[in-house]
């Protein structure tokens, strides 16, 4: 204790007056014991009882304090018990003594300052984590494990930090020297104790969250955990609120994710609705022409049929008159399935398409919204080549821009539609990649686009025609399937000069997409057949009289009946049936798909036949297990034939 306290005089070497007075109090208290053992012995030592001032001296004042002390214990051993080294010849033996002893207590001096800063420093050291540890916000504890019968049951604390007797219950205080279990009851429902253990006899560190309740509420703590030799140093940080912020960010980001998944339905509808619009718009710029070239067609079938019903008698002139009649149904056939496959509602469908044959399907339509007053000329390359896009979306984009092109441009102008290939550089076009597009033009001698118009031209809903006139989606849409399709769309225009628009769309070398086109009829004479009943279900008086003709020209029997219900209740007198051909779309709630499965459930080998001319997506619900066979309306002999004979051998029925 007397070492600690004179220790504890100075925190760092220094040779102070404190320090030379205490070298100068040992060698006298070093001197009096030399004193008084020479009173009991005869012959005492000298310099022995001198070593523990020199090694105190120094220890507590350093290494001046130190030397001060050797320097007088020298001296008053010279002066006080050596006289024979007060003159000449010296005694030899004690001056021996005397080196002897200068040079081991200037060694002990020696290493004794270099202890004592090695102490300092330590003691330094260990004040200064001491410190650290009361101040820190973080609790700091040392657990020492217990043990009974070799395995560890229990932890008490050894050491705990302000911080950590903070967060200990009210009446736990003090922590030290308390077990855990009797502290935190809660340990054996947690993993606590466990990772403790496993950081004992692993010697790794770990950390972990818990959750802990003080003094009636629940705190979320974090710790790291180290062993120290047969303890385990743990620190404590209360994240209570950290974590309760990080649940609520996680809640608010979970909030906004499905806010944002929301908006994007949304906008994909918005989307989806926007390009349906523009293609009821366009639609509705068509029905003039539509209406025209249906009246045609009609003029020829009407006329043609009633110049037979006037002649019957004249066969030659008959068959001419049905084959030119024939001919014009055929065209309205195709436009209206140019007409419902540019309205119906579907995905994106990217696929290589030549830019001849597309053009050429589009023509007729773009044609008609151009007008009768504007020059349309339309010019495919032979290097088009083919290009990856919807070709659904490219008519309708198409036809926007005829629409537009139309508008801006008065009776007596022209209007330019062209397909070419074109290489793009590196940066010749925003936002379009270098590579080999389909490059398609839009010109037209028009009043050209101002250039503040210019920069809003492909803004969704912004119009410069007058209200009722257009809805401005147009530019967006053709805008919006370019970039769908990995292409792009530029503008150029000077007021006065017209203007063009360029789609340019990826390029491609595969395969191109086949378009159908039906062929021209010529009527054959069907395979006729005898003794099969064919059950016609049709809701149209006029088309159920005329496929009962029909299907008795290719020789099959005859059951009709307008709708569903009457069709199950004859599939359930067990009459002979071959096949059943019901249209799609029927009144009274029952489609022809409902009719189907129902009729397979009581009959599951009875050929199905479907037809249609427009599904309204009844299609859909057709499955792999009940694909039936589809005849498309408006249809002619041969191929109902055809179409009944594939439907039986689907079945595995012998067919004559």
């Amino acid at each position: 204790m007397l070492l600690t306290n004179a220790l504890r005089w100075k925190l760092k070497p220094a040779s102070g007056w404190r320090g030379y007075a205490l070298a100068v109090g040992l060698v006298a208290v070093a001197a009096a014991v030399r004193w008084a053992a020479a009173m009991w012995v005869a012959v005492s030592p000298n310099f022995p009882v001198f070593y523990p001032a020199v090694l105190i001296a120094t220890l507590a004042g350093g290494k001046r304090a130190g030397w001060l002390a050797l320097g007088l214990s020298t001296a008053t051993v010279w002066w006080f018990w050596l006289p024979l080294l007060h003159s000449l010849p010296l005694d030899r033996p004690q001056l021996i003594t005397a080196v002897m002893f200068v040079a081991t207590a200037g060694l002990m001096i020696a290493v004794s300052e270099t202890a004592r800063r090695a102490y300092f420093r330590a003691l330094a050291a260990d004040e200064r984590f001491r410190l650290a540890h009361e101040a820190s916000l973080d609790g700091f504890v040392m657990l020492e494990p217990v043990r009974r019968d070799g395995r560890i049951v229990d932890f008490r604390w050894v050491h705990a930090n302000a911080a950590a007797e903070a967060m200990a219950p009210a009446s736990a205080r003090p922590l030290i020297g308390r077990l855990m279990a009797d502290v935190f009851p809660e340990t054996g429902d947690d993993d606590r104790l466990r990772r403790y253990v496993d950081i004992l006899k692993s010697g790794k560190p770990d950390k972990f969250e818990f959750k802990l309740t003080l003094d009636g509420a629940e705190h979320w703590m974090s710790s790291s955990g180290v062993r120290i030799e047969d303890a385990v140093a743990l620190t404590f940080r209360d994240v209570t609120a950290a974590i309760e912020a990080r649940k609520s960010l996680e809640a608010r980001v979970e909030e906004r994710t499905r806010a944002l998944e929301q908006t994007r339905e949304e906008r994909a509808k918005a989307e989806a609705a926007l390009a349906q619009a523009q293609r009821v718009e366009t639609l509705g710029r068509l029905t003039g022409g539509v209406a025209h070239d249906f009246n045609n067609i009609l003029t020829v079938i009407i006329g043609g049929l009633d110049m037979i019903l006037r002649g019957v008698d004249k066969p030659e002139r008959v068959k001419r008159l049905a084959e030119t009649a024939l001919a014009a149904g055929r065209r309205g056939e195709r436009l209206t399935r140019q007409l419902l496959a540019f309205s119906r509602h579907r995905e994106i469908k990217l696929e290589v398409h030549k830019a001849a044959e597309i053009m050429g399907q589009v023509e007729p339509m773009i044609r008609r919204v151009s007008g009768e007053m504007i020059s349309l000329t339309i010019e495919v390359a032979p290097n088009a080549g083919s290009a990856r896009f919807d070709g659904a979306q490219f008519e309708a984009a198409l036809l926007n821009l005829v629409v537009n092109a139309a508008h801006a441009t008065p009776p007596g102008g022209s209007i330019k539609v062209s397909a070419s290939r074109a290489r793009v550089a590196v940066g010749e076009i925003e936002d379009l990649k270098e590579g080999r597009y389909l490059k398609v033009s839009v010109a037209d001698t028009g009043t050209g686009i101002p250039l503040e118009v210019m920069r809003r031209i492909f803004e969704p809903f912004f119009t410069t025609k007058e209200i009722g006139e257009g809805s401005g989606l147009g530019l967006a849409q053709v805008q919006g399937f370019a970039r769908q399709s990995g292409g792009a769309v530029t503008v150029e225009s000077q007021p006065g000069q017209g203007a063009t628009i360029n789609i340019y769309l990826p390029a491609a070398d595969g395969p191109a997409r086949e378009l159908t086109i039906p062929p021209v009829y010529v009527p054959t004479q069907a395979r006729r057949v005898t003794g099969e009943t064919v059950l016609l279900v049709e809701d149209d008086e006029g088309v159920r009289t005329l496929t009962e003709s029909l299907l008795e020209e290719c020789g099959y029997r005859v059951l009709s009946t307008e709708n569903g219900p009457e069709a199950l209740a004859i599939l359930r007198r067990g009459d002979p049936i071959a096949l059943m051909l019901s249209d799609v779309v029927m009144p009274g709630g029952m489609s022809g798909v409902d009719l189907a499965i129902l009729a397979s459930r009581l009959r599951p080998d009875l050929p199905i036949l479907l037809a249609t001319g427009y599904a309204a997506g009844r299609l859909a619900e057709l499955t792999p297990a009940n694909d039936w066979p589809v005849l498309r309306k408006p249809f002619h002999l041969e191929e109902l034939a055809t179409a009944i004979r594939d439907a039986l051998v689907a079945k595995g029925k012998v067919v004559a």
